[in-house]
């Protein structure tokens, strides 16, 4: 329920109860988002507050848009798993430009790194025998 009272911003409300469709998966992976229209008169919201949040939605890789197309709920790529050595350590960062180009990376997705190689965290996962 959106409140214009709770001093939280309007579109951070939209953004987190569509985020919460998403998680629960009433929003499946791959499948399209209702219209800007839709969802502003769903939310009870203008246009300009319904784009905001699919704008914070897109920053945190949840959903992807192409201008002209309706947005879409971000499908779950396959993870490659990759063992680590002992002492190797996997910290994550946002990516560079560069590195963005090279992986073909959305907004809001991160790179893992390991040593001096980077890889998209929505394409790997690491293990480690114990």
């Amino acid at each position: 329920m959106i409140s214009r009272s709770s001093g939280l911003a309007l579109y951070l409300q939209v953004a987190d109860a569509i985020r919460q469709k998403i998680i629960s998966g009433e929003m499946a992976p791959g499948s399209l988002l209702p219209s800007e229209k839709y969802l502003a008169e769903e939310y009870d919201v203008g246009r300009d507050t319904i784009r905001d949040a699919m704008a914070y939605l897109r920053g945190e890789g949840l959903v992807e848009s192409k201008r002209g197309y309706r947005s879409r709920v971000r499908a779950n790529a396959p993870r490659e798993r990759i063992w680590l050595h002992q002492g190797e350590v996997v910290w994550a960062r946002m990516p560079t430009p560069q590195e963005k180009k090279e992986h073909g990376l959305g907004d809001g997705v991160p790179v893992l790194v390991v040593g001096d190689k980077t890889y998209p965290a929505d394409r790997f996962e690491f293990g480690r025998d114990e």
